[in-house]
């Protein structure tokens, strides 16, 4: 048995726009996230298709003529059924719990002056169960659920004015929390507005013939619009800890060949470090700017962004690690990744949908981020989905125990190396609509919920093998 520190936060992740539904009620608008439709017919192993929004895609999605589902309106009622799952959260004895609020509840149309207070007292309510419960509330601002308002009227994150937008939906969150939200992230996975444009960014895949161009023009508001809120947040309280976030993907080269060697080093400034650079150095690194010369892009970097950017730093490095992969000379032996495709680690298994299971990657990763930065870290995500039916009542998923375990030894072996570790929150809490397929069958939940991915089914909650066993971790702090 190894011993976890005692300082180590534990708990679980969801986001409002997989798990909350109630896509209409009191006064919500519609995001992007309810845009996005789950097809039956999509190659498990193909994240890239469904990812992309086309102005086909995206007007078959308004019109909702019942040819597809939208499983992300409906959810797994996270809304109506908050308090029993806190409650779930408080029996399995989690340190702290990390959800998202949507923008949408409170700012419908994202452009308002003032608040939809009946989104409001929805948050009020839920954060007051966290608190009552004693279970700490990490609170992502923006996850994935941007109001699609924002995208049909000022074109997303391309357009500067949604700085304004977003900061004054940050500003009227964390000053009605001010004194029951420590931990703060501004934008979840902050690198998906290049890697996944509609969901990170608000931007159509096929809007404009160089999409990464406009993509970088949209990251750089987004950056801004970070650093302001970490700057507004500091101002409402100083004790507030503000989090980056960025899915990272850490890589191999497939061999010792110092040019692959070298192009595993790019891949990896250019896919992790860049990002966290602007928010933990508060400037682009001499990669990114070079790069950026390389292709043309000139940001308008004025000296105004240039001082908001260096004062305005992030707290702690968050961030998503689920998989690792490999850089080869050839494409193709690929697979699917979280948001991009990597080829293939002959030394590691993969579940269904290609992710490869590589919990030594963490503490790799782990001591690489804290060498660089010199700040806490903290795993926001990770976790493993598989397709799962009850049987006989129960789920025994022994292969989660086994994930969640191999990747806590490795969390706690980085700590004993000397990284500074503030928290482990496990994707999820629950089964929700997955990001990227939009299916309900890719369950990453430690709690199943009975229902499909057409949302039939009746909600209920039933805890599996790995609840049980992560409770058993959160007592004795042992794995």
């Amino acid at each position: 048995m190894k011993k976890i520190s005692k300082d180590l936060m534990l708990g679980c992740s969801i986001s409002a726009n997989q798990a909350e539904g109630a896509f209409n009620v009191n006064g919500k608008g519609l995001s992007i996230a309810e845009l996005r439709r789950y097809n039956p017919n999509l190659d498990r192993k193909d994240i890239n298709t469904e990812r992309k929004m086309t102005k086909e895609k995206l007007q078959e999605a308004l019109n909702d003529d019942g040819k597809y589902v939208y499983p992300k309106k409906i959810g797994v009622n996270f809304y109506e059924r908050y308090k029993e799952d806190v409650k779930l959260i408080a029996d399995m004895k989690n340190d702290c719990f990390r959800t998202s609020i949507a923008w949408t509840r409170i700012f419908p149309n994202g452009d308002e002056k003032e608040p939809n207070l009946k989104g409001l007292e929805f948050y009020d309510n839920l954060i007051d169960e966290l608190v009552k419960n004693k279970i700490e509330p990490i609170i992502t601002i923006s996850h994935y659920e941007m109001p699609y308002n924002l995208v049909a009227k000022y074109g997303g994150w391309k357009n500067p004015i949604l700085i304004e937008f977003y900061t004054n939906f940050a500003k009227t969150v964390m000053e009605r929390y001010k004194n029951k939200v420590k931990y703060w992230i501004p934008f979840n996975e902050i690198n998906a507005a290049n890697y996944s444009v509609w969901a990170g960014a608000g931007l159509l895949d096929d809007e404009h013939p160089n999409i990464l161009g406009l993509s970088m023009y949209a990251l750089h508001n987004i950056f801004l619009a970070n650093a302001q809120t970490v700057k507004i947040g500091k101002e409402i309280n100083k004790n507030f800890l503000f989090g980056s976030m960025v899915a990272t993907l850490l890589n191999y080269a497939e061999s010792c060949d110092p040019q692959l060697v070298l192009k595993t080093e790019k891949d990896q400034q250019l896919k992790i470090y860049s990002f966290f650079d602007v928010m933990h150095r508060g400037e682009y690194s001499k990669f990114s700017l070079n790069l950026l010369k390389k292709f043309s892009i000139d940001l308008k970097i004025s000296n105004e962004d240039k001082k908001l950017l260096k004062e305005n730093t992030c707290d702690f490095l968050g961030f998503s690690y689920y998989m690792s992969g490999v850089v080869n000379q050839i494409e193709g032996d690929v697979t699917e990744g979280n948001l991009s495709k990597t080829g293939k680690n002959k030394f590691l298994k993969a579940n269904e949908w290609g992710w490869q299971i590589d919990p030594i990657g963490l503490r790799i990763l782990m001591n690489r981020l804290y060498d660089r930065y010199q700040k806490p870290l903290f795993i926001l995500e990770n976790g493993i989905g598989f397709d799962e039916k009850l049987e006989n009542g129960k789920i025994n998923d022994d292969y989660r125990i086994e994930y969640m375990k191999n990747h806590l030894e490795q969390i706690q072996n980085a700590i004993e190396d000397g990284v500074e570790c503030i928290g482990y929150t496990a994707w999820s809490l629950m089964d929700i609509i997955s990001h990227g397929t939009s299916e309900m069958t890719k369950r990453y939940g430690l709690i199943y919920v009975d229902q499909d991915s057409f949302g039939k089914g009746s909600q209920n909650r039933t805890p599996k093998k790995s609840y049980d066993w992560y409770k058993n971790v959160c007592i004795s702090r042992e794995i």
